[in-house]
């Protein structure tokens, strides 16, 4: 006769038969690996790195940057302060040179507005060179040396040495030669234009 068994002695079975079978394949695959480390040499493994090794590099790394930026950012700012103190400087030299000088000077801006102008150039034109308006009205009354102004900042024009007449100035005093030339950039544009005027004596009356 065949053996009865219940359902719950199935199930018993049958879980028994699974874990046996799940031993024997385990077993198989250690078997496997331990052979698998006999016959293979071993291989370096890599270093592990921590996260915390990772964030701290990371870290370091920004720094570095950060202190670098910092130092290039001073060295500029120092070189700029070293360059304004020249210029300022040169330009404090200018002006006391130009205010020695036996002839009048102005500088003027492409914008047309004096942007200096010693007392000579003050005293032989007897204008506000220093009022807030472009040459055009500044010079109204000398319409020769505003044509001559304007000319040179649109062609580049120059004028040497050219008379002019100065409205109410005694004959006697002599004549005012104007000379007007471009200041250029190293593109070759004209950046800014200068005026020279000069007191010629007034030729002598005839015998």
């Amino acid at each position: 006769m065949k053996p009865q068994f219940n359902p719950q002695q199935l199930i018993m079975l049958f879980a028994g038969a699974v874990l046996v079978l799940s031993v024997l394949l385990l077993a198989v695959y250690y078997l496997q690996k331990s052979l698998g480390q006999i016959s293979k040499p071993d291989k370096p493994k890599p270093a592990k790195v921590r996260v915390g090794d990772e964030a701290a590099f990371t870290l370091e790394t920004v720094k570095g940057i950060i202190t670098q930026l910092k130092t290039e950012q001073k060295t500029m700012q120092d070189k700029l302060v070293a360059v304004e103190r020249r210029a300022d400087e040169n330009a404090r030299k200018f002006d006391l040179l130009a205010r020695e000088i036996d002839f009048g000077l102005m500088i003027l801006n492409t914008e047309g507005y004096i942007t200096f102008s010693n007392p000579m150039a003050r005293r032989i034109l007897a204008v506000d060179t220093w009022s807030r308006r472009r040459f055009g009205e500044v010079f109204r009354d000398l319409p020769a040396l505003s044509e001559s102004i304007l000319a040179c900042f649109e062609a580049g024009t120059e004028v040497r040495k050219q008379p002019i007449e100065i409205p109410g100035r005694d004959p006697s005093r002599g004549v005012v030669e104007v000379s007007v030339l471009p200041i250029r950039d190293r593109s070759g544009a004209t950046e800014s234009v200068a005026c020279m005027l000069r007191e010629v004596a007034a030729p002598a009356p005839p015998a």
